[in-house]
């Protein structure tokens, strides 16, 4: 049976989904889409608007179409207006339009509700779907938030601070490239710096330079990186965080 897929929302998320699948419909904010031969509903709404877009959509779909979403924090349930199975499929992976109808392919997918169509979808997109409980979905969002967004926040952080050294923004971004590719690679293994030598020196030497703006964020950092070091070095510099 030929498939229809109609894609609401034309954000980041929506028209990249939009443009990977073949003939998929897309509809922004304000259009009136056409359901009459819509059988797979994706909607790619921010996530306060999911539930509402659902609703008001319901009524037109055929009772066999699916429905899915792709927030990573919004639960399956909040498309449960629809008359068909559902599913939610996140993507772990920042999504830029420019970046091309490819640039999901090979990144993994949280899949919540029905499973069938959940990872029809994420294959369909190049990705590797794994199983979420919904239950879990702050848990895992939070997850992606510390590996993408706060990874984002550090390295701004670190450019501000190379450019108080007297490096410019361009030159910044560029050497600190070669050392976060290399710490990715290793991010599994325990991590250097003074905290894991126990230099606490060189941490009161940092804190100074910095100034009082950043010290809570340093020191958030620190002491969450405690753990992950040999106890002697985590005591030498305790106190300092």
């Amino acid at each position: 049976m030929h498939t229809t897929t109609v894609v609401i929302g034309a954000g980041r998320v929506g028209r990249t989904v939009a443009a990977r699948l073949s003939g998929a419909r897309l509809y922004g904010r304000g259009q009136q889409p056409d359901l009459d031969d819509c059988r797979r509903l994706l909607i790619a709404t921010p996530d306060a608007e999911i539930e509402r877009a659902c609703q008001a959509l319901a009524p037109g779909l055929d009772a066999e179409a699916s429905v899915v979403h792709f927030s990573g924090a919004t639960s399956v349930h909040a498309l449960d207006a629809a008359p068909g199975p559902t599913a939610c499929v996140h993507p772990m992976q920042t999504v830029w339009p420019e970046l091309g109808r490819d640039q999901l392919e090979g990144a993994y997918a949280a899949v919540t509700g029905d499973a069938a169509v959940g990872d029809a979808l994420a294959v369909q997109l190049g990705m590797i779907p794994f199983p979420l409980a919904d239950d879990r979905k702050a848990l895992y969002h939070a997850a992606s938030t510390f590996a993408s967004n706060y990874v984002v926040t550090t390295t701004l952080v670190a450019v501000g601070l190379l450019e108080r050294a007297g490096l410019d923004r361009e030159l910044a971004l560029r050497a600190l490239r070669p050392l976060q590719d290399r710490t990715l690679d290793v991010a599994g293994r325990r991590p250097t710096g003074p905290i894991a030598r126990g230099d606490a020196a060189t941490v009161a030497a940092h804190l100074e330079a910095i100034g009082p703006e950043l010290q809570p964020l340093y020191r958030a950092l620190g002491r969450a990186t405690l753990p992950l070091v040999d106890p002697d070095a985590a005591d030498a510099v305790r106190e300092l965080l």
